[in-house]
């Protein structure tokens, strides 16, 4: 078996997470925040670990983290929480459905209105884009760290400064950088940064990250017991307890901890070094293949003249190559590459993924193309 569809999510994990997510389901009975029992005390102690450990790598602080489902949840609280009423958004053309659906439902809703602005070309022409789609009510710019369909990496660093320059903030989709490039949200001038725990950072599904910066207010979609001012009508004031009602995923954090904790210890940059390399690779044992956008890191899509993805990722698959294909669920990003019509196969590496791996997919892709 080799596994090239990291970009959904990582796999396999390594042993740390499965040890510490077995050892909290076995010892750790505790609902954390919901208690002062001996349990309950060592569950919430899990948690708060891990607030630190991605307050640490993020450049944070442990009470502007936010745990959630998913990035998809954490994008949805960021672009519907930071919102205003007749604001103007701004979202990037590589966007994830799962920042580009919300915005449209605040669209449709009447809510705010939005536009798209070009993220395909260099640093300078993408916050030219920006610059010409402002408006004197925009509320939110939202731009995607990097591409689930290529390795496009837009210039977060510049658009957050020029953001914060005009008092606009500023919402991330860290979904496939996390773990792979160096983000501090201080310095970037980040107002959300929106994360999955299953990809980069190496934790188990069900578990994502919103981290604040901890300068704005953010209106609530989901309400609930927060552990904390029960005999209050409305959600609590402060972060992490305003975005977080109910029962926190305790096994899912204690396993993401250890994942960030292992992204650490192997280096941040590491995971996009192996992905760069191994990315050379495949372009040396396939030198016609045809891809989409950047193809010199971790994801990489193609097309070919004679097969559809749908075939492609069938005859692979049935060879124990495991990818994607088809729109990955971003099709602004599509539309921006011009592969609107099939979609890409993509692949995405891991550092899992050795050079055999990317040498044998290589050999074997060559026979169907």
């Amino acid at each position: 078996m080799i596994y090239l569809d990291n970009a959904a999510t990582t796999y396999p994990k390594p042993r740390a997470v499965l040890a510490k997510m077995h050892e909290v389901m076995a010892k750790t009975g505790g609902n954390p925040g919901r208690g002062s029992h001996r349990l309950a005390s060592a569950a919430a102690q899990i948690v708060y670990e891990c607030r630190e450990e991605a307050a640490g790598l993020f450049g944070g602080e442990p009470e502007n983290v936010v745990f959630t489902m998913n990035a998809t949840q954490s994008l949805n609280l960021a672009v519907k929480g930071l919102a205003r009423p007749g604001g103007h958004i701004l979202i990037d053309s590589f966007a994830h459905n799962a920042a580009y659906r919300p915005v449209m439902a605040l669209v449709r809703s009447g809510v705010c209105t939005a536009d798209v602005y070009d993220a395909s070309g260099d640093d300078g022409e993408v916050l030219d884009s920006i610059r010409s789609l402002l408006r004197p009510e925009t509320c939110l710019v939202i731009a995607t760290h990097q591409s689930n369909i290529c390795s496009k990496i837009l210039p977060i660093e510049k658009i957050g400064q020029f953001c914060r320059s005009l008092g606009i903030p500023f919402a991330v989709d860290g979904s496939q950088s996390a773990g792979h490039l160096p983000i501090d949200i201080g310095s970037m001038g980040i107002t959300s940064l929106c994360l999955p725990g299953h990809k980069g950072l190496f934790g188990p599904m069900g578990v994502g990250l919103l981290i604040s910066s901890g300068d704005a207010e953010y209106a609530t979609i989901l309400e609930g017991g927060a552990g904390i001012h029960s005999l209050e009508e409305e959600m609590p004031a402060m972060l992490p307890e305003r975005l977080e009602p109910g029962t926190l995923p305790l096994p899912a954090i204690a396993g993401l901890c250890e994942g960030i904790r292992w992204v650490k210890n192997t280096g941040i940059s590491s995971a996009h070094e192996h992905g760069c390399m191994l990315s050379g690779v495949l372009r040396e044992r396939l030198p016609g293949l045809r891809t989409h956008g950047d193809p010199t890191g971790c994801v990489i899509s193609f097309t070919s003249d004679t097969r559809t993805p749908a075939e492609i990722g069938a005859y692979l698959n049935a060879h124990g190559i495991f990818v994607r294909t088809g729109y990955h669920c971003a099709p602004l990003a599509h539309k921006s590459l011009g592969t609107l019509q099939d979609g890409t196969v993509r692949i995405s590496f891991s550092p899992m993924t050795t050079v055999g791996d990317v040498i044998r997919f290589a050999d074997i892709l060559s026979v169907i193309l």
